[in-house]
């Protein structure tokens, strides 16, 4: 079973283009030898990741995210296991927040994950609202290579 986690986190000052591609590179390399796959992306200072992988390598990373004092979790979902991956071959996609308005997930990634804990959706809903997003992100960048 594959174990998957999402997240937003608020960095502690403005990250540059370079650092983007570093922190990218870097992921890809560390998350290629732990079987994780999924994408980042940024906008103003906020962050939002998917991971997917094997269970105790995700509770690691996830672990090393939390201490990594370069920014601060705001909001994160555990999904239930899941059987396949949605970005199997992604060791690290960054998707530029430009892309996500292109192709209209912005808004719908904004509406649903930071409405967590409020009236509007509950957790399960939040999380079956995420995963069809990220299925439809997952073929939409697979069709725009």
């Amino acid at each position: 079973m594959i174990s998957s986690y999402i997240y937003s986190s608020q960095t502690n000052n403005e990250i540059e283009v370079e650092s983007l591609r570093d922190i990218q590179t870097i992921a890809k390399r560390e998350n290629l030898a732990h079987g994780i796959t999924g994408y980042l992306t940024y906008k103003k200072e906020t962050f939002i990741q998917y991971i997917e992988g094997p269970e105790e390598d995700i509770k690691q990373l996830i672990t090393n995210l939390h201490n990594d004092k370069r920014h601060n979790i705001i909001k994160s979902i555990h999904f239930p296991p899941k059987k396949e991956r949605v970005f199997k071959d992604w060791s690290m996609r960054y998707i530029e927040y430009d892309e996500l308005i292109e192709i209209g997930f912005h808004e719908l990634l904004e509406t649903v994950f930071f409405t967590v804990g409020n009236k509007i959706f509950d957790e399960e809903q939040v999380i079956q609202k995420l995963n069809n997003m990220l299925e439809k992100i997952a073929v939409t960048q697979k069709n725009m290579k």
